[in-house]
């Protein structure tokens, strides 16, 4: 009985250190959740060697692993069948139950089961070293990897969910692609206070060290803009862009051109809570960019077991509108693929996405269309295209 209070506290703890409130939720609720969902904590390293030593089945934490024959893994499904949005977490969520399991000798399996092995081993040594790298530095030294950067980080996914632990708790970190602009102050965990206009006039990269976000003195942020792409950061950041910032008095963050990683969704949560102003989204009018929207505002569908403190629900998504695009240069518009296609059919398949009529509405549009477009597509009206986001924030009457 104590172990399951234990387990329950745990899990309120981490995630109030998530900044996910759960002031609402009563213990037999919170009970249920971490019953019917994965929900991957910060571990301590022994705890994670443990958890190694029983998976694999050493003797001793330190024991070598080796891909031996007959060596099997249980891995938990994080097909999109196995998903599904918590309203009560207002995030993506991964239920447990269904299990894929992969073999060191079996055909079909093997390399994936040694591929999971390597993956262990190389997290054993890391934690009992007490060292910390990016995964990428991971790739190096094994020739089962190469230097596929993607097949190592889908195979620390699958350890983060097996094992129910952060990827931080694997002596890992993330490297961020993600940058941020704008009338801020930053406060280290060490302490030292830094202006974001300290890192020059391209702005500052997010650093998972930004403990602390405050306006800086004198200066009012009305909201945080999301942008998709480093090049539409800079229009905004550079040049003539000072002018955008200097109206609005507002934060400008970018997660690179893909899916934002980690560290950037942590940020603009961060941000979000500890600024309280509205957050906006503008990306491409094309389908990875509905995804890459959908990341921020319900979690990553790659690690639903992880998406606590990492959303924005109440991020709204004010353009590009493909009908705002085709309008002003249908000449630049794009055929959708059948990847295109997939996607969006996909989109359509989520009942927590479709329950927003603008996003349904532009999903069917789209479709209908058979066209996507790109942000720059505004351009050719007004370049930053300050008018157009004026226009999109004032129908959402946020400010």
């Amino acid at each position: 009985m104590a172990a399951a209070e234990g387990k329950r506290s745990d899990l309120r703890s981490f995630l109030a250190k998530r900044g996910v409130d759960t002031a609402e939720v009563d213990d037999q609720a919170l009970k249920e959740l971490d019953k019917k969902y994965i929900i991957a904590r910060d571990l301590d390293a022994d705890t994670v060697l443990s958890k190694i030593q029983n998976v694999v089945g050493l003797r001793h934490k330190e024991d070598s692993i080796v891909a031996y024959k007959g060596l099997s893994y249980q891995l938990p499904s994080r097909g999109l069948e196995q998903q599904e949005y918590e309203p009560l977490l207002r995030q993506l969520c991964l239920r447990r139950g269904k299990v894929d399991c992969c073999t060191v000798g079996d055909p079909k399996t093997s390399r994936w089961a040694k591929a999971i092995t390597a993956m262990l081993s190389a997290v054993q040594k890391l934690l009992l070293s007490g060292e910390r790298y990016t995964s990428h530095w991971l790739c190096y030294g094994d020739k089962l990897f190469g230097k596929r950067h993607k097949t190592v980080d889908d195979a620390l996914l699958d350890i983060c969910c097996l094992l129910e632990c952060t990827w931080e708790s694997l002596n890992l970190y993330h490297a961020s692609q993600g940058m941020v602009i704008g009338p801020v102050i930053f406060t280290r965990e060490d302490g030292e206070v830094i202006p974001c206009r300290s890192f020059g006039s391209a702005g500052a990269y997010i650093q998972p060290e930004f403990s602390k976000i405050t306006a800086a003195p004198g200066a009012e942020v009305n909201f945080i803009l999301v942008v998709q792409g480093a090049s539409v950061f800079d229009t905004f950041a550079m040049g003539r862009g000072h002018l955008f910032l200097r109206e609005f008095s507002c934060v400008l963050v970018t997660g690179g051109d893909g899916q934002p990683d980690i560290i950037t969704r942590a940020f603009l949560r961060k941000l979000k809570d500890q600024l309280s102003v509205p957050v906006y989204a503008l990306v491409n009018p094309d389908p990875e960019a509905l995804c890459i929207f959908c990341a921020y505002k319900y979690g990553s569908p790659e690690g639903p077991f992880d998406n606590a403190g990492l959303t924005v629900p109440e991020i709204k998504w004010i353009g590009v509108h493909l009908g705002d695009a085709l309008d002003l240069a249908i000449e630049d518009a794009l055929p959708l693929t059948k990847q295109d296609i997939s996607i969006l059919e996909g989109l359509c398949a989520n009942k927590y996405v479709m329950g927003d009529d603008l996003f349904r509405t532009s999903i069917h549009f789209m479709l209908y269309r058979g066209l996507k477009s790109k942000i720059e597509a505004l351009f050719s009206r007004q370049y930053p295209p300050i008018d157009y986001i004026r226009k999109e924030i004032n129908n959402h009457e946020d400010i």
